[in-house]
């Protein structure tokens, strides 16, 4: 039952991926229809070339992200596979499938992730959707108060439940918008990133390669940058903080153009 379920989500990707990308059909088609045909290998050249396209550095597409993870997943690079999902999540947080399929790939990798206060509420709703909707409520309500306060047949009636029902709309909406705005992952996902490097990643106080060891972390570990010196950055991940090399991460924001 669950594969017939992915398998629809992916048809209901490749049809609107095929409507929104009219720029790049060809690259797209060939790639969906090899990931449908079990033929995940061709597949991910295909996503790889269509993500690196100039043509698509200005369009946001979670779909293609996940389905370039399961297609990285199925060819056996369960590290590819988690970074994939997790730009899919990133562009979507509402895209339950990526999430389900990370949580995977992660438990092969050996990692276990606590989920973040405000995933369960992306879970449902986009943070667009929050910042836009609770913004539109919150001008409505600010309107309506406008007009009672200063409407004679407001004064006339004396109703308070109405000015108190267009107040509560206004604090509420704005306050929805700014918890969708400060609460959106792509807040910070400029200073995320995993651990890309082959085999567990040693944490230096320092850094140099001689420098004294701080605990390790494992490949395809979500780590937050703190600084950068040259080849070596500083990084964060739970409790965790020292310096690693830059060639052992790789940033959870893509290149402008894709990688």
């Amino acid at each position: 039952m669950k594969r017939r379920f992915y398998h629809l989500l992916l048809i209901i990707g490749i049809s609107f991926q095929g409507a929104l990308h009219a720029s790049i059909p060809d690259g797209l088609n060939s790639a969906n229809q090899s990931l449908s045909a079990g033929h995940p290998a061709e597949a991910l050249t295909a996503y790889q070339s269509v993500l690196s396209s100039p043509d698509f550095s200005n369009v946001s597409a979670p779909e293609i992200w996940y389905n370039r993870g399961l297609a990285e997943e199925k060819s056996g690079d369960s590290l590819a596979a988690s970074l994939s999902y997790r730009r899919a999540l990133l562009l979507d947080p509402t895209l339950t499938p990526a999430r389900t399929h990370l949580t995977s790939v992660l438990t092969l990798l050996g990692i276990s992730e606590a989920t973040p206060w405000s995933g369960p509420l992306f879970i449902r709703f986009h943070p667009d959707l929050l910042v836009l909707g609770g913004a539109v409520l919150g001008w409505l309500g600010a309107l309506a108060l406008v007009v009672l306060v200063f409407s004679g047949r407001y004064r006339k009636n004396k109703r308070p439940g109405l000015i108190g029902l267009a107040l509560a709309a206004l604090i509420f909406g704005h306050a929805l918008s700014l918890l969708g705005a400060w609460a959106d992952p792509r807040r910070l996902a400029g200073d995320q990133a995993i651990v890309s490097g082959k085999g567990e990643q040693t944490l230096r106080d320092t850094p140099a390669d001689s420098a004294q060891a701080e605990g390790t972390l494992a490949p395809g570990s979500l780590i937050t940058i703190l600084s950068r010196n040259g080849a070596w950055w500083k990084i964060s991940s739970g409790p965790k903080t020292g310096w690693i090399p830059s060639t052992a991460i790789t940033t959870l924001l893509p290149p402008a153009a894709g990688s």
